[in-house]
């Protein structure tokens, strides 16, 4: 049965999201039904309809809705990327930087340690030339076995520098000549730079090392140097002031041997300091020395017989009248032809042109058989006057025979000698003026 009453009808309900729009008195003016809505939308070319007008937001001040989600993850896809690379290309540049400022510090450092290593290896060098040379001077005295130029206590001395000097220049030369090289090309990425910066600073280090050998045996080099230095100067300054005695000793020997004992005498005392040259010197001084021992001991056997004593008083004679001149005597039957069985008494002397208080006294035996007798002495003082005008070149022309037989003359004179032996037999008296200017030779 259908029950007819009707009951009121309810208002639909407000669509979602609308709601009635307040006045400004607070006067709430009702939106329009569904119906009235539906019969307000205007339909649109190409179907659909125009909501604009009757959509209205309920809260104006919220604020838009986020970007959805999807949107977000895909510019996190393509920025996360990009940020690593470019961190990945900050670390390599960072590594770049540091491996070339590495690099280039090893560099020159080795650069470094290898300029100090040639300066010393050089003066490492020089200086085992120096002890070389040393070492073998020290042999030069070493090969003298005159006990009175080289002593045993100084031959002990000399033979143990010798040898530290000879061990020392066989250590250097092992430290020297060892190749080294120069740093080579940069290379361009940090793992090869980092590689090569440490062994660069590896050989670094070794140069370094070298150079600090060096450096000690250069100090050992030297050291050694000055021992034998020492000794060889004290060596050739005492053998210098043998000469006068070994002179002396072996008087009578020839002006050749003396003369070249007191030259080398001179040079050895004036040397500064001792090296191979001096060293040389020595070993012929030393061999000079003996050659006026030998000299010596040939003279007196030349000179042996019964005219012995008398010739060595006669020539001990002629050298006491003319001190510092260097005389040589030659003994012969006849001098100039004059002497032996012709009842003579003769003599000459030679003396050197330019320089040199030297000379050469010949004399015939007869002077030595009638010795000492006052012609003979004469004759012997005017064979010195001769010997000594060597000392008082400027009085006297010795190259003008009448002249140098005058001055002869007039030195024996003044020397007290009288007796026509004195050369005035035989060139006549000479005037008193030349005696006067001859005794101002002594």
């Amino acid at each position: 049965m259908n029950d007819d009453r009707s009951t009121p009808s309810e208002a639909p309900a407000d669509p979602p999201g609308i709601v009635p729009a307040a006045g400004p008195d607070g006067t709430v003016t009702a939106l329009p039904g569904a119906s009235e809505v539906a019969s307000s939308v205007e339909p649109v070319p190409g179907g659909g309809h125009d909501l604009a007008g009757l959509l209205v937001s309920a809260d104006p001040d919220r604020a838009p809705s986020p970007l959805p989600r999807r949107r977000r993850r895909a510019v996190l896809a393509w920025t996360l990327p990009i940020a690593g690379v470019l961190l990945l290309a900050g670390i390599g540049a960072a590594l770049q930087l540091t491996a070339n400022l590495g690099y280039d510090d090893a560099r020159t450092h080795l650069t470094a340690a290898l300029s100090k290593h040639d300066d010393e290896e050089s003066r490492n060098v020089r200086t085992r030339v120096v002890d070389d040379e040393a070492a073998r001077a020290a042999e030069h005295l070493l090969g003298v076995s005159d006990p009175t130029m080289v002593g045993d206590a100084q031959r002990a001395e000399l033979t143990t520098q010798r040898d530290r000097a000879q061990k020392a220049s066989a250590a250097a030369v092992s430290l020297t000549g060892t190749k080294l090289s120069a740093p080579g090309t940069k290379p361009s990425w940090f793992w090869e730079l980092y590689a090569d910066s440490a062994n660069l600073d590896a050989e670094a280090r070794s140069v370094r090392t070298l150079t600090s050998a060096l450096g000690r045996s250069s100090d050992e080099l030297r050291s050694a140097t000055e021992a034998i230095d020492k000794t060889g100067s004290d060596v050739i300054k005492a053998a210098a002031g043998l000469a006068g005695q070994i002179e002396n000793d072996n008087r009578p020997s020839p002006n050749e041997g003396v003369l070249s004992l007191r030259e080398g005498a001179a040079r050895l005392a004036a040397a500064s300091s001792f090296d191979e040259p001096i060293a040389e010197a020595f070993v012929g001084y030393a061999a000079t020395a003996q050659k006026v021992r030998d000299g010596h001991t040939a003279t007196l056997a030349a000179e042996a017989g019964p005219l012995q004593d008398a010739r060595q008083q006669i020539e001990d004679f002629a050298r006491s009248l003319v001190p510092g001149v260097l005389l040589d005597f030659e003994w012969a039957d006849r001098v100039n032809d004059l002497g032996g069985d012709n009842g003579y008494l003769s003599g000459e002397t030679l003396t050197p042109i330019q320089s040199g208080e030297y000379a050469t006294i010949r004399l015939s035996n007869s002077i030595a058989e009638d010795w000492p007798g006052d012609s003979s002495e004469a004759l012997v003082a005017h064979e010195a006057g001769h010997a000594i005008a060597t000392k008082c070149r400027t009085m006297v022309d010795n190259t003008d025979s009448p002249a140098a037989e005058a001055w002869a003359t007039a030195w024996a004179i003044s020397m007290g000698f009288t007796d026509d032996g004195n050369g005035t037999q035989a060139y006549g008296s000479p005037p008193d003026s030349l005696v006067q200017k001859a005794a101002g030779c002594r």
